[in-house]
Formats: structure tokens, C-alpha cells, sequence
């Protein structure tokens, strides 16, 4: 694990130090079930020192620090930060689910965790989950994105943390791709529209994270990550007035990419590939990143950086 005095300091060190191995079953809507499967996955694929002595460069870590945003925030479900229990027609909810249960089918088939029975939702959802063992068609390809990445970091001695990133992401985006799919067909009703354009916005930026292997250890997430995003649901215009300037600035962006053509965000997310080609440039992402999405005067230099790297053969 990351160094404790560093946890401590976090509202996940609570949920952290109280996750507890799964024995007999895994229920997923259980929010302190999913953390103890995060924690688990971790610990698994970081006991040799391959993450670091203290596991804090393990690519997972982002998911556990997402899920506790999400907890926190009440994203899971009006009464889950009283109960515990996530609601199966969160739309959040079930986001996270292709990125909790999903990676940990693929842990499964790795080898990485032990095999136990994934329960099923409290009753009827909207969405589609896992149910008497039987992982819903569209969700299989992910399953086995995320064995390919379990069956990398088990078995590499990993002096190249980049590769874990890149199979890390093509699983979290393979995930994701079905929730988008997922959310043009359903009624959100009664989650506010707003909200959940921002989930469909936040699939879009991860797109970009993606084409950037984008790091998620410890390390990075507690120096970039912790403060950029809403800490209330997006009802209205005004809940967007009311947020601290960078996560109103990094809110914006989001929505922006929700509305934009379809046509338009796949030219722009093929230019960012393209820009994102290089190790060199993977290693500028922070600022190229901000580049694309505030320019202003004083990161006119990165945009330059970013035509060359476009031009570059």
C-alpha cells in the first residue's frame, strides 16, 4: 500500500483500513465491497515491489480514488453515503461497475483473485449486470481486456511501467464504450440531465487519457487528480456557477465535449492520437492536455508543440 502518513491524510483511508478480503461472495452493490475488491486487486499485483516498495505506482489506484469521488459526492444513490448500498439505476453506479466487477472477472480468469460468485442486483434495473454467473454478452470483450492486463502485470517484471498503463486503459476503455452505448438507450429519468450529460462527457475525456496512457498510481492521482471534479450532482446551470474555479474550468470542458458532434469529437479525439503517437509526447500529456483544452496566451508554446508532434512523421 501507499505510505500510510499519506493515506491517512485522505478520506479514503477510512474505507481503505475497513476493506477486508472478500470470502464468500462479492456483492457489487456493496460500495465497501467494491473498495475491498479494488483493495484486493492491488494488493495482488503489487506484493513483489514491481509497484514500488509501497505499491503507490500500482495503475489501479485511480479507480479505488474514482469510486470514492463517486461515494462521496452521492453519485451511487440518494441514501448509499447512509447505507452502503448503491442503487442499481445509478448511472455512476453502473459506470463503475464495468470498472470494478469487470476488472475483477479478469483478475479471475488471471489467476490474481479467487473465483467467487458475483451476486446479482437487489431486483429489476435498467441496466444489464452480471447475473447467476452469466456476464452480459456486451461486457465479455472487456472481461478479457482486463485478464490480458492482470496476465501482464503478474507475469513481467514490469521495469517499464507504460505498458501496464496502456493495457490498463484499453480495458478501462473497452468498459466504458459499452456504457456510453448503454446510456443512449436507456431513461436516466430521474437523474438530473445534466448529471448525466457530464457522464457522457467524462467517457469522452477518457477517450483522451487513454490515447495518452494517462497514469493512475498513487502518486499521481494524490498530486492531479483529487480536486478537478464537481463535489455535488449537476442539477442546474447554477450548481455549475457555484463550483471552485478549476473544477468549473474542467466541468465546462466536459460538458463541451458531450455536445459536441459526433463527426467533430472523433476528428479531434484521431488528431489527439496522432499528437500522442510518441513517448515524448505521452510524457508532456499535463500540459499538451491543457493546451487543447484552455489555450491561452501563456501555453501558446505547447500549442506549437502540439502542431509538431501532429506534423511529425
Amino acid at each position: 500500500m501507499a505510505h500510510p502518513d499519506e493515506l491517512a491524510a485522505l478520506d479514503l483511508y477510512p474505507v481503505w483500513t475497513m476493506a477486508r478480503d472478500l470470502e464468500e461472495t462479492f456483492d457489487p452493490f456493496s460500495f465497501e465491497q467494491r473498495m475491498a475488491a479494488y483493495r484486493m486487486m492491488i494488493d495482488n499485483t503489487g506484493g513483489d515491489g514491481r509497484f514500488g516498495t509501497d505499491n503507490r505506482y500500482n495503475p489501479l489506484w485511480g479507480l479505488m480514488f474514482q469510486h470514492q469521488w463517486q461515494f462521496r459526492t452521492d453519485r451511487l444513490g440518494a441514501g448509499s453515503r447512509r447505507d452502503g448500498r448503491i442503487d442499481p439505476d445509478s448511472p455512476w453506479g453502473y459506470g463503475n461497475y464495468t470498472l470494478s466487477v469487470i476488472p475483477w472477472l479478469g483478475a479471475v480468469a488471471a489467476g490474481v483473485v479467487p473465483a467467487l460468485p458475483v451476486a446479482g442486483p437487489p431486483g429489476h434495473s435498467r441496466f444489464r449486470y452480471v447475473t447467476d454467473g452469466v456476464v452480459p454478452h456486451e461486457l465479455a470483450p472487456a472481461v478479457t481486456d482486463w485478464r490480458a492486463y492482470f496476465c501482464l502485470v503478474s507475469g513481467s517484471d514490469l521495469t517499464d511501467l507504460e505498458p501496464a498503463r496502456l493495457a490498463l486503459w484499453k480495458a478501462h476503455k473497452t468498459c466504458l464504450d459499452v456504457v456510453v452505448d448503454v446510456l443512449a438507450d436507456v431513461d436516466t429519468d430521474p437523474w438530473p440531465d445534466l448529471e448525466v450529460t457530464f457522464l457522457r462527457g467524462w467517457c469522452r475525456m477518457v477517450d483522451y487519457l487513454w490515447a495518452a496512457a494517462w497514469p493512475t498510481d498513487f502518486t499521481f492521482m494524490t498530486a492531479h487528480g483529487l480536486d478537478v471534479l464537481p463535489e455535488s450532482l449537476l442539477a442546474t446551470p447554477e450548481d455549475l456557477d457555484a463550483l471552485p474555479p478549476k473544477a468549473r474550468g474542467n466541468v465546462a470542458n466536459i460538458l463541451r465535449l458531450a455536445t459536441t458532434p459526433t463527426w467533430r469529437y472523433n476528428l479531434n479525439l484521431r488528431l489527439w492520437k496522432r499528437v500522442m503517437r510518441t513517448r515524448e509526447a505521452r510524457d508532456r500529456v499535463l500540459p499538451l492536455l491543457d493546451a487543447v483544452f484552455n489555450p491561452r496566451p501563456d501555453n501558446a508554446a505547447e500549442r506549437r508543440a502540439l502542431l509538431g508532434y501532429l506534423l511529425r512523421g
